[in-house]
């Protein structure tokens, strides 16, 4: 008994520590500055997606080409190849400032629609288009280092994981939407619609403010040093460097499902192509399942642990999708679409933790990169690969490389001591103790 007074203290010590954990996301909900960017981020991937399924209609309505139709999806992933270029603009703006201009521009550039009328005028839709690629590699990257100055080190992966889910969520409905606002008011007034979804994300932005967010003057040295400079950390980093080897591993064969659904869907289930649009669907909601979960998972596990099972779930996924059942099938898709979603959250808080305020475009759009590489070559390998192979033996070849690469990223960390614990307990807030950690660890850029 003579102990029972520390009793209630304790209690309410654990009673507070609970509370604390479970007020985390609506802290992170009731943040304005994070609630304007996850609006205008909905908004406007809504209509970015939408367009796009546009275009790929309008195109094959105006050309009756299906390779014309596809080949608008070839110019959104063009620009990838200029993303260091575009991680120095990021890194040497006022970001806030970035992001804004690029939306405007954007919107601005959707205009030129009204232009569009026969098949002769289709390369501007594709130089659109273009455009539109060139806008992802800047917008999306400033917005991730956006999100580094308005939310807490401890709810980064909180943030993450729903702007993800948001996204994901937009997908299910983009297609469906897009298709048939393009049938009913066509594809002009389809483009005039999405440019004001990028005035909106424009304005939300603006309304945000980020005291720590600045212009940053030219380096020392030239602008090829400055390009390289992210590709350098994330290499020098190494939790980073295993991130982007087991990933881009992983991503090599990943892709090949983009053409592998329908084979599951023909041969192995027996259903109509049609069928597809099932299996997709479950994908979104095993995406935005996983988006809302990934913060805890993050605080539990710790983040490189989440792109490890993310890409583990995908190599299960594959693994279930070769059983001849509607409902196994099903699950999978569910798996597959969680795994992706916990490998992208992980990937970008990972990048976001262990990077200087300063090079957090050039990292970011480093990493994105050379991730997105491998996958957008696996899709056009897949597609040559199901015309002469098993679509069962490339999905097994999917499983033992996603495998493969998550046992290694896992044994990698753990070799490194990187992710034994929850990484926000050790990672900085301030830019600079976080470059202070940076030269501790390794050798910084030069």
């Amino acid at each position: 008994m003579g102990n029972s007074p520390g009793l209630p203290r304790r209690l309410t010590s654990k009673f507070t520590g609970v509370l604390r954990n479970r007020e985390r996301p609506s802290t992170l909900l009731s943040n304005r500055p994070f609630q304007l960017l996850i609006f205008g981020q909905t908004l406007s991937t809504l209509g970015d997606r939408a367009l796009i399924i546009a275009f790929g209609v309008w195109v094959k309505e105006l050309t009756g080409s299906n390779a014309a139709a596809g080949g608008a999806f070839f110019f959104v992933a063009l620009p990838y190849l200029f993303a260091p270029l575009a991680g120095v603009i990021i890194d040497r703006l006022q970001r806030r400032q970035v992001f804004i201009v690029a939306n405007l521009i954007m919107a601005a550039i959707l205009l030129l629609t009204l232009l569009v009328h026969s098949a002769s005028q289709v390369w501007l839709l594709y130089l659109i288009i273009l455009c539109y690629g060139i806008s992802g590699i800047i917008i999306n990257p400033t917005q991730s280092a956006l999100v580094v100055g308005i939310v807490d080190t401890k709810e980064l992966a909180d943030a993450n994981g729903l702007l993800q889910a948001s996204s994901d969520g937009v997908k299910l409905l983009a297609p469906l939407i897009g298709a048939a606002l393009f049938v009913l008011i066509g594809g002009h007034d389809v483009a005039l619609l999405d440019a004001g979804t990028f005035v909106v994300a424009a304005a939300c932005v603006w309304l945000m403010r980020i005291p720590s967010d600045e212009r940053r003057p030219a380096e020392a040295g030239s602008l090829r040093d400055e390009m390289l400079a992210g590709l350098r950390h994330v290499w020098r980093t190494p939790a980073l460097r295993a991130l982007v080897i087991a990933l881009g591993t992983a991503l090599l064969v990943t892709g090949f499902t983009q053409t592998l659904n329908f084979a599951i869907v023909s041969s192995g289930l027996h259903r109509s192509p049609a069928f597809v649009g099932v299996l997709v669907s479950a994908q979104g909601v095993g995406a935005i399942v996983a988006g809302v979960t990934a913060g805890r998972a993050t605080r539990r596990l710790g983040d490189g642990r989440v792109v490890t099972i993310g890409i583990a779930g995908v190599a299960l996924a594959a693994v279930i999708y070769l059983a001849p059942y509607v409902g196994a099938v099903i699950l999978a898709a569910l798996l597959f679409g969680a795994g992706i979603c916990w490998s992208t959250v992980g990937m970008v808080t990972m990048v976001q933790r262990r990077t200087p305020a300063r090079l957090q475009g050039r990292a970011l759009t480093a990493t994105i990169g050379i991730v997105s590489a491998p996958q957008t070559v696996s899709i056009a390998l897949g597609a040559a690969l199901s015309l002469v192979v098993n679509y069962r033996i490339l999905l097994g070849i999917v499983a033992v490389v996603n495998g493969l690469s998550a046992l290694w990223l896992a044994r990698r960390l753990a070799a490194d001591h990187t992710d034994s614990q929850p990484t926000e307990a050790a990672a900085p807030s301030d830019p600079a103790q976080m470059e202070s950690a940076e030269s501790s660890s390794g050798p910084q850029d030069s």
